[in-house]
């Protein structure tokens, strides 16, 4: 859909959608009786033929490098910008039945191993004490929305960047989740359909964006993570309870029965466990919220992005505040994931609204 964050999300807006076919897992059409390519989203030109990791360094690079040039961002020789900014990478759960790399490598030599080769591509220095990875799956931009508050409040850092990136288009990926019967087929119109993407988010109080005279999109009032006691991967199907009750804590109460709060985006994909999910918790969410909110599914256009869709939503929500065409001044991104990780995040349009 693009490379960068004004293109993909004016993609996005416009509902455009470029599936393609995929040539690294085939399918039998039970009509047709032969094999047929899977269809999904990958980030054509940028990830073609590399692996896992390969996938999420393009991608993290491609991103972060948006990030530097929209934002306006010191170049690396600010050694006092780059010296107080800590670093947030939200990776997808490292399961060896995912990944062959887990398996003869071990997570954390992994990770450490990615880690460096993306400083050599971005030449950015960091402290090793300001970065941190999340596992959490869909909800673990949440989780790092919740860590940066925690962090700029204990005044560690100036500022977080914070990096979300996952691929299902990888080999391996694509055959775990065809073991896990997750994957959209002509037989199966009940799944989803695998996509990529890299979504980079800067992070700081609002008197220090102030300060340095930056240009603030959204405002971040409260994020929240949680587990749901039940899950797809456990052969459960969950509640919503826990998403509800985070909903209920990030957003304040007197937001409900005054009018139409805004804009829901959510990672709805296609998948029946998701979809029924969903349904459980929106019948707790208009028990508590009378406002209607106006849905938003990036999944039509992108395809489930895992651990990425969590940014993204932020940043589809940024865009709509920038260029006045929100549904309101709030905004909520929530998160559901197969190992049960939940997430729920408020935002605020800066200035009160359209």
């Amino acid at each position: 859909m693009g490379w960068g964050i004004v293109a993909t999300c004016a993609a996005i807006r416009a509902g455009i959608t470029r599936p393609t076919s995929l040539h690294d897992l085939y399918l039998t059409d039970q009509d047709l009786l032969e094999s047929v390519p899977l269809v999904g989203h990958p980030v054509s030109g940028l990830t073609d033929g590399f692996g896992p990791l390969g996938r999420w360094l393009q991608l993290a690079q491609a991103c972060v490098c948006d990030l530097r040039q929209e934002a306006g961002l010191p170049p690396a020789e600010d050694v006092r910008f780059w010296g107080q900014t800590g670093w947030i990478f939200v990776l997808p759960h490292l399961e060896e039945a995912r990944y062959l790399e887990v398996q003869d490598f071990g997570s954390a030599l992994l990770t450490a191993a990615w880690l460096k080769r993306l400083k050599q591509l971005l030449g950015l220095s960091w402290r090793q004490d300001a970065v941190h990875f999340i596992h959490a799956g869909h909800a673990g931009t949440a989780a790092a929305i919740h860590l940066a508050g925690q962090l700029l409040a204990a005044r560690n850092v100036e500022r977080l960047v914070i990096v979300a990136v996952d691929s299902y288009l990888d080999e391996t990926s694509l055959e775990w989740l065809w073991a896990h019967r997750r994957l959209k087929s002509p037989d199966r119109p009940v799944g989803l359909m695998p996509g990529e993407a890299g979504a980079c988010l800067l992070v700081e109080s609002l008197s220090g964006a102030r300060q340095r005279g930056a240009s603030v999109l959204a405002l971040l009032p409260a994020a929240g993570a949680g587990c749901e006691d039940r899950s797809f991967l456990s052969g459960q199907h969950s509640s919503g309870e826990a998403l509800a009750r985070l909903v209920e804590q990030v957003l304040p109460a007197g937001l409900a029965g005054s009018g139409a709060p805004g804009e829901l985006v959510c990672d709805l994909n296609g998948e029946e466990w998701r979809a029924r999910a969903w349904g459980h918790f929106l019948i707790r969410l208009h028990a508590r919220q009378e406002g209607q909110w106006r849905v938003r599914l990036p999944c039509i256009s992108v395809g489930d992005v895992g651990a990425a869709s969590g940014a993204l939503g932020i940043c589809m929500v940024a865009r709509s505040f920038a260029r006045k065409y929100s549904a309101g001044s709030h905004a909520l991104v929530l998160s559901s994931a197969e190992h049960g990780d939940v997430g729920a995040i408020h935002l605020q349009a800066p200035g009160g609204g359209r």
